[in-house]
């Protein structure tokens, strides 16, 4: 029996249904949610895509369509990298969970979204691409405020404002995506009205701007970077929200003619500088480490926008690049942040964080390397991203070089003042919580912090993987 290539996504389906009856054992949920998600990763970026793939008389051909409703699914060599790029993602956060969310929903809810996810990048149609992205983030919501328990037997979490408005954003994402989809195929009928192809691209870049939180849209951001549980958190903004990029490009991809209007890149070049400032600004003034984290995607968000709007392959790797350093970034950054809060008994506020890195330094530490990284310094990947966009964008208009430069330092402003807080003196009230000193909570942070490290120094490799995933899409070509 042959069975079509996207049939490989009930995998991690039926292994979410496995795992959800064995919560109590958050060790076996984690590392079989991590093993099910390295599996579909791994062969999706290295099997071939018409050759069969046999096992005990079953064969699966990767490159086969699935027809679900008459409509297609199909893996095409474009989308091998993304979709192993969200799996192993997933498969990396659930490791990083294992000691961070006990008994939590999270590995089989995680399993499911990553699928629903993945089967949006395969789908055709945008319409049937957001329905499964929303039915993904409705599941990703659910473990993003459970209570967490605290040293002293007392939990907190539980607030769901940052979930709530996550989902309220996607949901007025939606009908643009649907009308734009109407408008394109109209455009196909009738080319000659330019009027179709203007309202599309407008509805069009205003969906993916709330999606990608994009201002005035970055509320939501912010607010679940401020409520969320770090590790999902993580999650939504390197899985969910990684998704959503590659979505967008393959919309881009599929329908070239939008790439080459001659707005297309001032409006992606302006939407990227004004995020980039004002996220900059924002997080400068920032005195909780929660909120912090949001400015700091928010300007990273603008930078992949900048980086789109140069309408230049090299541009498009300089996103990629962005996308790949993220989830070492942020990874660190969430195993900083979870032990800080559980110290500041659910408060990440500068009263409740005053030198606390006297108490869990390896916490502290994490969460300081994480973020310098994810304000694009020294020593991280988006290092080398940003500073090749610099070069790049520079060749054209320096001053608009030099905004991003100073809105990326704003964010290393804010880092400084909460590396300040951190620092202070220790107060002799706070005592040390046991789980910040779990010996397989320092070895990952250490791991990770060498892979940042690594990634930067040799970045040869990463950077070969996201200009190979540039390639693929061609709309600027």
């Amino acid at each position: 029996m042959t069975l079509p290539g996207p049939l490989l996504l009930g995998i991690p389906i039926v292994m979410a249904g496995l795992l959800w009856p064995v919560r109590r054992w958050t060790t076996l949920q984690a590392w079989l949610a991590a093993f099910t998600a390295s599996l579909v990763g791994g062969i999706v970026a290295l099997a071939p895509l018409n050759e069969p793939l046999t096992f005990r008389g079953v064969s699966l051909i990767l490159g086969r369509p699935l027809y679900v409703l008459g409509r297609q699914m199909l893996v095409e060599p474009v989308d091998r990298l993304p979709l192993a790029f969200i799996f192993l993602t997933s498969a990396g956060l659930f490791l990083i969970a294992w000691r961070l969310l006990p008994h939590s929903n999270f590995y089989s809810l995680g399993l499911i979204a990553v699928t629903l996810l993945a089967a949006a990048l395969l789908v055709e149609q945008v319409v049937y691409a957001a329905l499964l992205m929303e039915m993904a983030a409705l599941l990703a919501v659910i473990p993003l405020h459970e209570p967490i328990l605290l040293p002293n037997g007392q939990r907190y979490g539980g607030k769901v404002q940052g979930g709530l408005r996550y989902i309220s954003y996607i949901t007025m994402a939606l009908p643009g995506l649907m009308v734009t989809q109407l408008l394109l195929e109209q455009f196909a009928v009738m080319p000659n009205d330019q009027g179709l192809l203007q309202s599309s691209t407008v509805l069009l870049g205003l969906s993916f701007a709330i999606l990608l939180g994009a201002i005035p849209f970055q509320s939501w951001l912010i607010t679940v970077a401020a409520d969320g549980s770090p590790p999902v958190v993580t999650f939504l903004f390197t899985v969910d929200l990684g998704a959503t990029w590659f979505i967008l490009l393959a919309y881009l991809n599929t329908y070239t003619w939008l790439g080459q209007q001659s707005l297309f890149g001032p409006f992606f070049t302006a939407l990227g500088l004004l995020m980039i400032v004002v996220g900059g600004v924002l997080a400068a003034s920032q005195r909780q480490l929660g909120q912090l984290l949001g400015y700091s995607v928010l300007v990273d968000n603008g930078t992949m926008f900048l980086a789109l709007g140069t309408q230049q392959v090299t541009g498009l790797a300089f996103t990629m690049l962005l996308l790949l350093a993220r989830p070492l970034t942020l990874g660190v950054m969430t195993l900083g942040l979870d032990g800080l809060r559980r110290l500041g008994n659910g408060d990440d506020g500068p009263e409740a964080m005053r030198g606390l890195a006297w108490h869990a330094p390896w916490r502290a530490f994490a969460f300081l390397i994480g973020a310098v990284a994810l304000a694009g310094f020294p020593p991280s990947l988006g290092f080398t991203a940003r500073w090749g966009l610099y070069h790049l964008v520079a060749a054209h208009s320096g001053w608009q070089a030099v905004l991003a430069l100073l809105g990326n330092a704003g964010v290393m402003l804010g880092v400084i003042t909460s590396m300040h807080v951190l620092l202070a003196p220790a107060t002799p009230h706070k005592t040390t919580d046991h789980a910040s000193q779990d010996v397989v909570v320092i070895v990952l942070i250490v791991l990770l912090i060498g892979a940042l490290v690594g990634s930067s120094l040799f970045p040869q490799i990463p950077s070969r993987i996201a200009y190979h995933m540039a390639e693929g899409f061609s709309f600027f070509r």
